[in-house]
């Protein structure tokens, strides 16, 4: 059952766009950590009447929310391309077991 040659690139595109959204999950515990040991909001420290006129810039932790935004975009445009993929892969499927349909 040889794959035609647009769906066999298709598939492997896809296979190193899974590979790099897990690395970006990996990525995002990690982010995500450094955020919760990190972030200092101002809001925050308004509530709890704390007066801090500047903070560090380090403590917006702005690299770490930009890698979770990426992951983020890398993740849904990998499921949306997904979809074609699957159907793709369906079709293919349905067409072999019933050639005559």
């Amino acid at each position: 059952m040889p794959l035609n040659k647009k769906y066999s690139t298709l598939l492997k595109g896809m296979l190193i766009f899974n590979i790099l959204v897990l690395a970006l999950t990996f990525g995002d515990f990690l982010a995500l950590h450094d955020i919760r040991n990190d972030y200092v909001s101002s809001d925050v420290l308004e509530d709890h009447d704390l007066n801090m006129t500047s903070l560090p810039e380090w403590t917006a932790t702005k690299g770490e929310w930009d890698l979770v935004t990426i992951s983020f975009v890398a993740r849904s445009l990998f499921l949306l391309l997904n979809i074609p993929l699957i159907w793709m892969g369906f079709k293919k499927i349905s067409a072999d077991l019933m050639p005559n349909a």
